[in-house]
């Protein structure tokens, strides 16, 4: 992996993120620097690691933290207010087995994780852009962003993808087909995954009014 010092401290530079949070140039940053360490210390502990990216309202990822102690839960979201109510909800109930992070995931995966550090990636109702000729240009799921995750799941490893817009799911099966990911089914592999009781607040409300779900698995070889 190809790393740099920047103010002191070495971080990994594979290739550049635009996007939220200036991108990439965001972690060289000397305030941030900080962060990117104690992230890194965070997923290096003990325990397997889970990260949930664009955790919205935070629920769900505080329930798998609190469900699952011997797990290591980071959760990604560029939402300041989010992020907080994270971290106070996760104080409140002395959870120090999560770490809510104001983060853009793309720069995450791409420069941030090492290879072969993460057991579990959820990514769940990404959201989707919809201005004209911009859309697929912003999506989430793209064969970049697919590859960098693929690097940083251990073997055996495990990425979870869910969305409701079936323009998305016809890309992320694009995005996902020539990567090294293989995809499973979560019961005939008998796959046992963070237990988990709290639904996201898209998936309560496709849920709730019958709207169709794509979901898939896949498992890092």
């Amino acid at each position: 992996m190809d790393r740099y010092c920047a103010y002191g401290v070495f971080v990994s530079k594979r290739r550049d993120i635009t996007g939220a949070l200036n991108g990439s140039r965001f972690i060289e940053q000397p305030h941030i620097v900080p962060e990117v360490e104690l992230a890194r210390a965070f997923i290096a502990g003990p325990g397997q690691v889970l990260i949930e990216v664009g955790f919205d309202h935070g629920r769900r990822l505080h329930s798998t933290a609190r469900s699952n102690p011997g797990w290591r839960v980071l959760g990604l979201e560029v939402r300041k207010r989010r992020v907080d109510e994270a971290i106070t909800r996760a104080r409140r109930d002395g959870l120090e087995n999560v770490h809510p992070w104001r983060m853009d995931a793309r720069t995450v995966f791409a420069a941030v994780l090492e290879p072969e550090s993460v057991d579990v990636v959820e990514i769940l109702f990404p959201t989707p852009w919809w201005h004209p000729g911009l859309r697929m240009k912003r999506l989430l799921i793209d064969d970049d962003f697919v590859t960098d995750v693929a690097r940083a799941l251990k073997p055996h490893g495990v990425l979870h993808l869910a969305t409701d817009v079936e323009s998305y799911a016809e890309s992320i099966e694009v995005a996902t087909a020539g990567s090294r990911l293989l995809k499973i089914d979560a019961e005939t592999a008998g796959l046992h995954l963070p237990e988990c009781t709290q639904l996201s607040r898209r998936e309560w409300k496709c849920e709730r009014e019958g709207v169709p779900v794509f979901r898939w698995f896949f498992e890092r070889g």
